[in-house]
Order: C-alpha cells, then sequence, then structure tokens
C-alpha cells in the first residue's frame, strides 16, 4: 500500500471545487507527491479545495507549510481551504501552530460542503481578523531612539464588516517599549489594513499597538486612517518533534541558548530560560506520559525582536491542577504562561520572556 494516496473529486453544484481524500502520512517521503498533485488540481482552476482527512495520521512542517502558502495562492474572492475530520494528533500541532486562522474545520464533508454553498462568494477565503483594544504599557520617562515607522493608509471596511468563521477572534495587544502615540477619541467606523509583513487583513477600530495574530509584527493604529508598522526582527520558527531522551533534551537546550543569545539575553536570562524549558519538559514526561521517555512531544521557537516564545505540544493525558502547580518554578521566571487542553487528549503549554 501506497505511504500517500490522493483520490480528488468534483463537488456537484459547487463549480471551482475539489475534494481530496488523504489516506496515509505527509512526511518527508510523500510531501512532493502531496505538493505536485495539489499544484495540479489547482492548476485546472480549482480555487476552494476541501480535504478529508480522517485518514492522515501525520503531516510534517513542510506539508503545513506547503498547505498555507496554498491557502495564501487561491484568488480571495473564490478560494478557500476547508478541513475535514482532522484526527487529534494532527489537529493538536495545528493548535499549537496557530493555524486554525488559515482553514475552516469541519467533523464532516457534507458541513463543510453545505457551508460552502450558503457561503456568499467572497466569503470563503476572508481570513479578516478583528482586533479588540489594547492596553497600553506605560511610557518610559526617556524611550530609546527608534527608526521612524512605516505610514500605511487604511480603508473602511465594508458595512457590515465581515470577519470569516475560522479566524480567532482577537489578536493579542503588543507589548511595547517606547511611547504610544497620542489617544485619540475612538472611532465608531471599523477599517481594514493589510499586514506589511505577511498580507493578513487586520480590521481595527480602536486607536492602540496591536500585534497581527498571524505573524506577529506591531503595528500602532493612531487614528484617523493612519497605521504605523514597527521596525522588527524575525528569527523563522524553529519546529522540532523530540522524545524525552537525555540526547534529545540538551539538544533541545541547545536550540534555546542559541535562539536566547540571538534575542539578546543575559547569561543570566539564558540560564533562568533553559531551567524552565528543562522543568517544561520534566513535568510533559511524569504527568503526561506516566515518566515514559519514548513518546514524542512537539516544540515550536520563535523569535521576535527581545522576545522569545515556546510552544510545547503533546498526546498525553490532561495536565489538571488537581495535580498542585505543577508549573510553578516555569510561572516565576517566565513573563507569559499559558496551558491548554486539547478536548481529545493532549496540552499545549505556551511561555514567552523578553530579554531585560
Amino acid at each position: 500500500m501506497p505511504d500517500l494516496t490522493i483520490q480528488v473529486q468534483e463537488v456537484k453544484g459547487l463549480p471551482g471545487t475539489a475534494l481530496v481524500i488523504l489516506a496515509g502520512s505527509i512526511d518527508a517521503k510523500t510531501v512532493i507527491t502531496f505538493q505536485t498533485h495539489l499544484n495540479s488540481v489547482k492548476e485546472r482552476g480549482i480555487e476552494r479545495f476541501v480535504l478529508d482527512m480522517e485518514n492522515v495520521k501525520y503531516v510534517n512542517s513542510t506539508g503545513l507549510g506547503y498547505l498555507i502558502n496554498l491557502s495564501d495562492s487561491v484568488t480571495p474572492e473564490k478560494g478557500g481551504i476547508s478541513l475535514v475530520k482532522v484526527q487529534p494528533k494532527v489537529k493538536v500541532v495545528f493548535d499549537m501552530l496557530g493555524l486554525n486562522a488559515f482553514f475552516k474545520i469541519f467533523p464532516t464533508r457534507d458541513e463543510a460542503i453545505k457551508h460552502l454553498m450558503a457561503e456568499p462568494v467572497g466569503g470563503g477565503s476572508d481570513r479578516t481578523v478583528v482586533l479588540k483594544t489594547p492596553q497600553f504599557a506605560a511610557p518610559s520617562a526617556a524611550p530609546a531612539p527608534q527608526m521612524a515607522p512605516r505610514q500605511t493608509q487604511v480603508r473602511p471596511a465594508p458595512t457590515p464588516a465581515h470577519v470569516a468563521p475560522h479566524a480567532p477572534a482577537y489578536a493579542t495587544p503588543a507589548p511595547v517599549s517606547h511611547t504610544p502615540a497620542p489617544v485619540s477619541a475612538a472611532s465608531s467606523e471599523t477599517l481594514h489594513v493589510e499586514c506589511q509583513a505577511c498580507k493578513a487583513l487586520l480590521a481595527v477600530k480602536d486607536v492602540g499597538t496591536y500585534k497581527c495574530p498571524r505573524c506577529l509584527t506591531p503595528f500602532n493604529y493612531v487614528g484617523n486612517g493612519r497605521v504605523s508598522f514597527l521596525p522588527r526582527q524575525k528569527t523563522l520558527p524553529v519546529q522540532l518533534s523530540l522524545n524525552f531522551s537525555p540526547e534529545c533534551t540538551d539538544g533541545l537546550l541547545e536550540f534555546v541558548r542559541r535562539l536566547s543569545t540571538k534575542s539578546g539575553f543575559s547569561t543570566a536570562g539564558i540560564s533562568e530560560v533553559q531551567g524552565a524549558v528543562k522543568e517544561t519538559v520534566e513535568m510533559i514526561k511524569r504527568h503526561a506520559y506516566g515518566g515514559n521517555e519514548n513518546n514524542v512531544y512537539h516544540v515550536l521557537m520563535l523569535s521576535v525582536d527581545s522576545e522569545l516564545e515556546l510552544r510545547f505540544a503533546d498526546y498525553g493525558a490532561s495536565l489538571n491542577s488537581d495535580k498542585g502547580d505543577l508549573f510553578g518554578p516555569v510561572r516565576r521566571v517566565m513573563d507569559r504562561f499559558d496551558l491548554k487542553h486539547h478536548p481529545k487528549g493532549g496540552n499545549v503549554v505556551t511561555l514567552s520572556k523578553k530579554a531585560k
């Protein structure tokens, strides 16, 4: 039996839409076949894809990256990607990487197709993200000089503004180390602005400082239709799938050391982050997997400016609070700690810290 089988069917009543039924794993051996096959389907004029993933047990980072690129490449007025029956072990990686902002996910083919039939043209790939009112950081008395931010003009949104049902409801307000723009009276009109880094369409209403939820690019909305994107340095994400052997843990800590150094952490700061990472790995092994070091977990590491973020995902038992504060030492060291349980098993742990 092939490592990956791909069947493509037309969807009656939905021109330009293909049902793609996948079975197997999208890994180093099959990802080129996967990419080539879907590219050939797209070249036939297909702008909407329904991917049945009931029998897909694994998708590697290259396959995930291709799906995002495919989602971005289809014509916005017509295109979109819907996923069906995503298995828990694949879904937890989607959750960890924040990929739910790119795709709609349905439990059955019928629900996906009914949604597309009921959806107006142009709604299928509207990945508009609505941002909430931010909380300003207190301005410092003598802010460090910064490069002049670029100005971008935003345009009024259609009324009413459409927000895709698969887009995240809110973005995380961006912490700022500069004096924020003066706050004027909030406009009652929602505006759209295109992110200068990843081209996502963002809907913003209130004056403030925000982060694009897709790529974390910070920007200021200063009112009167004016947006300033701030200077930013970004390192490409590092994604690892590891077991709990000492060798894997040592390799992870070395990655953390290198990224922390690049982000400007002091020697003491690097040591703190490494200690928090090691403690997190130990807690996942001990309490999610019962101490079995042969199980696998995933780590995503992202360095943006002077901030380091790490996301851990596993498929083990829920790390419930009735076991006490398992991550107390980690919470005390890191600037942000978040623990989410996957409804079908597993955990997503997010840590972040900014260099002082």
